[in-house]
C-alpha cells in the first residue's frame, strides 16, 4: 500500500511505492497539500500495478499521466502526435513563406511521415536521430544529391527544434545528424553568343521572359506573371514585389529601370485597357514545375537554339532526385548580375537591381531610379 512521507526541511509530500519489479521507491509529488498528494501517489501506486502484470499500454500510460497533470496543475493534458505537429507546422509556414518553400516544407514533411510510417501516430518524443538519418540516407539511394539529402535534414530541424522551445520534446533528434559532405553545385551564365541564339529564335512571349530573365534579372515565375500595372512606360520602369519576398512583413516593391531591348520589345506589344492583364496571357497561366511547366519548356527552347547544359543527356544521374542543371532559366538572373559586374557596375547597385538586400545594406542605401538607370544602360543592346 502507498503511503506519504515528508522531509522536515521539505513542504512536499514524497510517494512511497513498491515499482513493478518489486523495489520500494519514493518519488516527490511536488504537491504541498495531502489530499492532492494521496491522489497523485494512488496514481503512481497503479500505475506500478499495471506495469507488474504486464498490461500497461501506452494508450493506458498516457491517460495516466493526463490524469496526474490534471489533478495537480488543474488543466488538461493532451498529446499531440507526430504527423499532427509536423502538418500543423507545415499549415503555419504556407501563411509565412512563398508558395515554392511551403511546398518544399509539405513535400519533405510527407515523406518523412510516410518513412517513419507507425511513429508518425506517436509522440514526437518517438522519434529518435537514426529516424532522421535513415531518413536522409533514404535520399542518397533514391538518387538525390547529397545537398538535396541534407535540405531534407535541415528542414525536419525547424519544427522539432519549434517543439522543443515549446517543451514537448527535451532534445531535437535532428540535431545530432550531421550533414553529408557535399560538392557546391553553381549555376552557370550564358554567354552573350547564347543569349543571342536564344533571342533570335524567340519571337514570342519567350522572347519577353528571355529579356526579363537577362535584362532586369526576374525569376521565371515572377517573368511569367508581369501584368501591364508593373510596367510604366513613361518612367520606363518595372516595378513589382518578387514572389520570393511575398511574405515578408516588410517588403518593398523592386524598381528596374527598363533596358533598352526590354524597352522595344514591350513597345511592339499591343497594350490592354485592363491594368492587371499580364503581359504573357499564355505563359502566365503555366506553373513553373512540371513537364509542361515553365521551367521544363525553356529546356527544350535551350536545346533548340544549340545550347546543352551540363546535367542533362547522358550525365544526368538515375533516381528520383532533383537533377541540377548547370543553364537553366535561373542563369539568366546570373547572367543579368555579372553582365552588370563586367560593367563595373558596383556590388552595392548589383545588389539594389537584383533584390538582395541586407537590412544594414537597405538603412544606408537611397537610390534614385536615374541613379539606377545609368547602370542598367551599361548593358550593350540586343538589337
Amino acid at each position: 500500500m502507498a503511503s506519504l512521507w515528508k522531509r522536515s526541511n521539505s513542504p512536499y509530500w514524497i510517494c512511497c511505492y513498491t515499482s513493478g519489479d518489486g523495489r520500494q521507491l519514493k518519488r516527490s509529488t511536488k504537491q504541498k497539500d495531502r489530499k492532492a498528494a494521496q491522489q497523485m501517489c494512488f496514481q503512481i501506486e497503479r500505475t506500478a500495478a499495471t506495469a507488474k502484470r504486464g498490461q500497461l499500454t501506452e494508450v493506458q500510460a498516457r491517460k495516466i499521466v493526463a490524469d496526474i497533470y490534471e489533478q495537480s496543475v488543474g488543466e488538461t493534458l493532451s498529446f499531440i502526435d507526430t504527423a499532427t505537429f509536423l502538418r500543423e507546422w507545415v499549415s503555419g509556414k504556407e501563411v509565412t513563406k512563398a508558395a515554392g518553400t511551403a511546398m518544399r516544407y509539405k513535400r519533405t514533411v510527407e515523406d518523412f511521415l510516410i518513412f517513419v510510417d507507425k511513429k508518425a501516430s506517436k509522440p514526437l518524443s518517438a522519434v529518435a536521430p537514426g529516424d532522421i538519418q535513415r531518413f536522409r540516407d533514404l535520399q542518397i539511394k533514391e538518387g538525390k544529391s547529397p545537398a538535396t539529402a541534407n535540405m531534407a535534414v535541415k528542414t525536419l530541424r525547424v519544427p522539432f527544434n519549434v517543439a522543443r522551445r515549446q517543451a514537448l520534446i527535451l532534445h531535437n533528434p535532428a540535431d545530432a545528424v550531421e550533414l553529408l559532405p557535399s560538392e557546391s553545385e553553381s549555376r552557370e551564365t550564358f554567354t552573350w553568343e547564347q543569349l543571342k541564339s536564344l533571342l533570335d529564335s524567340n519571337k514570342g512571349e519567350w522572347k519577353g521572359m528571355i529579356l526579363l530573365g537577362a535584362c532586369a534579372g526576374l525569376r521565371i515565375g515572377d517573368a511569367a506573371r508581369i501584368t501591364w500595372s508593373n510596367i510604366d512606360l513613361s518612367r520606363r520602369t518595372l516595378a513589382f514585389y518578387p514572389q520570393k519576398a511575398q511574405r515578408s512583413k516588410q517588403r518593398k516593391p523592386l524598381t528596374i529601370p527598363l533596358h533598352s531591348s526590354l524597352e522595344k520589345y514591350l513597345l511592339d506589344l499591343p497594350t490592354s485597357d485592363n491594368p492587371k492583364a499580364p503581359i504573357f496571357p499564355e505563359l502566365s497561366q503555366k506553373g513553373v514545375s512540371g513537364a509542361g511547366g515553365l521551367s521544363l519548356t525553356f529546356r527544350r527552347i535551350m536545346r533548340k537554339a544549340g545550347i546543352i547544359a551540363e546535367g542533362e543527356g547522358e550525365d544526368r544521374k538515375e533516381g528520383k532526385g532533383r537533377r541540377f542543371m548547370s543553364l537553366g532559366f535561373h542563369s539568366l538572373r546570373h547572367t543579368f548580375v555579372s553582365l552588370l559586374a563586367n560593367q563595373n557596375v558596383s556590388k552595392e547597385m548589383r545588389m539594389k537591381l537584383a533584390g538582395h538586400t541586407s537590412e544594414a545594406h537597405d538603412r544606408y542605401t537611397h537610390l534614385e531610379v536615374d541613379t539606377l538607370r545609368d547602370s542598367i544602360n551599361a548593358i550593350p543592346s540586343f538589337d
